[in-house]
């Protein structure tokens, strides 16, 4: 049964991903043309769904990710597991519904309704409580379930009720800070140093001293990026001053980080499956997206003006695709074990279309980001104005997208064609 818990996973991961490109994909498109009746949803509805999808990809991979390791361990109810894996896909199906009859709430990153939100929290609870409490003295479940059921806290700080507007601000902003930058990229340090011990010839003594250490890095940086957007909203001026700090922190700590990577990736073993490729992503892109981004714009100097920008956008972005390639390496390798084959299971070909589309993309994103900053924050350009300046850059990223898309649909059909079945668990 647990193979099949493992797989149901692993699939959804794939198919979200693909919902979540094609939708990022439309939303682009309403951004060029907003006048365009495309499937007649407007953008802030495409872009919500958008949102909401790869959140709940990167959650979902990251709870199938922790389920298989420890499925090593046979360290969990599995009855219980089954039922909450059901639970999970009627609650994606209701988010889907929810996004396309257009009833989420509109915040940013927060666009679940009450309702899920309480379900979502439930099930995480269920998951990752069943799996940590059988858990034996293993450092990569332990990490992993941390991440988890912080991601859980997140959304239970999200629902508290404030007292005023500026109360309800910062309670929405730490929410989607801790989750992002903390708990999502721990759960994601978990599954990276287990594809470690796949993919390269690291010692598990030196891999669990190191998960601890990065662990706690990754902590400590995803806390001073969270306090960014307090700065804005009036915060201490101590908090200023660990913004000022986190310039230099931020990209230290994940410096660190590669570093150990790199001591996994240059001493490869015979694996022949792309873990390895997609660990290798998923750490450029939080180098990029959590340590260059999150630690510049920490700076309360540079978040006054980049905040609410493309930039902000980006840096969101990054992190959450991050998370995604981190667990598409896990569904590769597990896939691949579950097999009992030694082999590339998904190919290059989808590899390389998601990697250049997100990379060169962002490039994309990112200078409109800048443009924007410079035309809107510094030279008091209007609003609309400064949205028409930046859509040839932001066709960039509509491009990238365009391979995003086409490279997740490749992985999924691969993946279905080559994948593992009952007999093979």
């Amino acid at each position: 049964m647990t193979s099949k818990i493992v797989r149901r996973f692993f699939l959804q991961t794939i198919l979200l991903f693909i919902l979540y490109a094609l939708a990022a994909l439309l939303g682009a498109a309403k951004f060029l043309t907003p006048d365009d009746p495309l499937l007649g949803l407007p953008y802030h509805q495409i872009s919500g769904l958008a949102n909401l999808l790869l959140y709940l990809t990167a959650l979902t991979g990251l709870l199938g990710g922790g389920i298989y390791i420890a499925s090593q361990h046979k360290v969990f109810n599995e009855t219980l597991l089954n039922y909450s894996s059901w639970a999970w896909i009627g609650l994606l199906v209701l988010v889907v519904l929810a996004g396309l009859l257009n009833i989420l709430e509109g915040r940013n990153l927060l666009e679940l309704p009450t309702f899920l939100d309480v379900v979502l929290i439930v099930l995480i609870v269920l998951i990752a409580g069943n799996i940590l409490l059988g858990a034996p003295r293993v450092p990569v479940i332990h990490i992993w379930s941390i991440g988890i059921l912080l991601s859980a806290t997140c959304v239970i700080i999200s629902l508290i009720p404030a007292s005023d507007y500026l109360q309800d601000r910062v309670l929405r902003a730490l929410a989607v800070g801790l989750n992002m930058n903390v708990a999502f990229p721990l759960a994601t340090v978990a599954l990276g140093f287990w594809l470690m011990h796949r993919f390269s010839n690291v010692t598990p003594g030196w891999a669990d001293m190191g998960i601890y250490s990065v662990g706690g890095l990754v902590t400590v940086a995803g806390v001073l990026v969270s306090l960014t957007p307090l700065h804005i909203l009036g915060a201490p001026e101590w908090t200023r001053t660990l913004g000022n700090l986190a310039v230099f922190v931020v990209p230290i700590a994940y410096l660190i980080f590669a570093a150990h990577s790199y001591k996994a990736l240059s001493d490869r073993n015979a694996t022949y499956t792309l873990a390895g490729h997609w660990y290798t992503l998923s750490l450029l892109l939080l180098l990029l997206g959590v340590g260059l981004l999150g630690g510049v714009q920490s700076a309360p100097g540079i978040s006054t003006y980049t905040l609410g920008t493309r930039l902000t956008d980006l840096q969101s972005t990054f992190a959450g695709l991050a998370v995604v390639s981190m667990t598409l390496g896990v569904v590769n390798q597990g896939a691949a074990e579950l097999k009992g084959h030694n082999r590339r299971l998904t190919g290059l070909s989808p590899f390389w279309l998601v990697a250049f589309g997100i990379i060169g993309g962002g490039l994309a994103l990112g200078a409109a980001g800048v443009t924007q900053t410079i035309t809107e924050r510094q030279l008091s350009v209007g609003y609309l104005n400064t949205q028409t300046l930046i859509i040839p850059l932001y066709q960039g990223w509509f491009f990238g997208l365009v391979a995003v898309l086409l490279g997740a649909v490749i992985y999924g059909l691969t993946y279905w064609l080559r994948r593992p079945h009952e007999h093979s668990a």
